[in-house]
């Protein structure tokens, strides 16, 4: 009795644990027949287009961290904002000449001026 139920044993544990000669083409059809979960963008996105793709992605990414780290330039130099006759007249304190009066003096030049715009 005890060798049959070794050899019914063995015969079961064959039959659970090892897979037969056609397992694997038996699970890639099973597989094959099955549909995807989801649609992920590289799954929509063409195989040919996808590392032009990936590059212009790197590109957009790289040029906003260099807009966000490189400061932009002034729109007007010195020269043209004091040239320009659009300006206020308290901006035309800012550009004054190199010599320039004490803070004292500009805040009151500054105050002075803009009580006189109101």
């Amino acid at each position: 009795m005890n060798s049959e139920l070794k050899k019914l044993l063995l015969e079961e544990r064959k039959r659970v644990f090892e897979p037969g000669p056609y397992f694997v083409q038996r699970m890639m059809a099973r597989l094959r027949e099955q549909t995807p979960a989801h649609n992920g963008v590289w799954e929509i996105v063409p195989s040919a287009t996808r590392p032009i793709f990936a590059l212009v992605v790197a590109l957009v990414l790289v040029f906003l961290t260099l807009e966000a780290f490189v400061p932009t330039a002034p729109r007007r130099s010195m020269v043209e904002a004091f040239l320009e006759p659009e300006q206020s007249a308290a901006e035309s304190v800012w550009y004054a000449d190199s010599d320039a009066p004490t803070s004292q003096q500009v805040l009151e030049q500054l105050i002075v001026l803009e009580e006189g715009e109101q």
